[in-house]
């Protein structure tokens, strides 16, 4: 829903039919979640994900138990290689907005698709070997007591930290976040991160990369 934020606003003239039509077709809970998700919910480009795989089989990642904590309609399981994809054990996909993980599981009725917030997910640690996605952006905070506030105070470094533990050792995570994670003053998320893992490598995408969703966002894959 990123790429709509107007089509959520009553005061819009140009957006009035969408608006009318939002409210009428999803119920109450159904529209509060979908215009929740309007700052940090922004689909990726099949072209980074592409990049993103072709990064992963250059490191001789060939499948295994796989997760994408914030997977919307699940573009990244669709976009997989077919040779990479033969190599997958188990898809887990873990979605916060009622319809579009919905949506997903129509799509992929052979994955886990957890229609939640990711806080409240039960996936064992140590167990992927893979997590890939692109997390929310934003300085939204999680209540999640099992972390540091250093790391909950910023939903995308949450979402790194909490993928970080689903990971077995040797398990590698690809991700799309904010350049606030990696540019930020304070390095105690950073450090937190590197208590974990080791960073194979980090690339600052244009601020083009998202403009086709509605945004300009900075934002780094690592």
């Amino acid at each position: 829903w990123g790429g709509i934020t107007d089509a959520f606003d009553e005061k819009k003239a140009d957006w009035a039919k969408e608006f009318k039509q939002l409210k009428k077709l999803l119920d109450d809970g159904e529209y509060k979640s979908a215009r929740a998700s309007i700052l940090d919910a922004y689909y990726t480009e099949p072209s980074v994900i592409q990049g993103m795989y072709n990064g992963l089989a250059r490191i001789g990642f060939t499948g295994g138990r796989m997760l994408e904590p914030s997977a919307g309609v699940g573009r990244f399981i669709v976009a997989m290689p077919q040779e990479m994809a033969g190599g997958v054990q188990s898809w887990t996909a873990v979605e916060l907005d009622k319809i579009t993980g919905n949506i997903a599981k129509c799509l992929y009725p052979n994955a886990d698709v957890r229609v939640q917030g990711y806080e409240t997910a039960k996936i064992p640690d140590n167990y992927m070997d893979l997590v890939i996605g692109n997390v929310p952006f934003g300085n939204i905070s999680i209540a999640d007591k099992a972390y540091p506030a250093n790391v909950t105070k910023s939903i995308h470094n949450y979402f790194i930290a909490k993928s970080l533990d689903k990971l077995r050792p040797g398990g590698v995570a690809c991700l799309i976040t904010s350049s606030g994670t990696m540019d930020a003053m304070g390095a105690d998320a950073r450090g937190y991160f590197m208590k974990k893992a080791d960073l194979i490598g980090a690339i600052r995408l244009p601020n083009t990369a998202f403009e086709g969703t509605g945004t300009g966002v900075v934002s780094d894959i690592l």
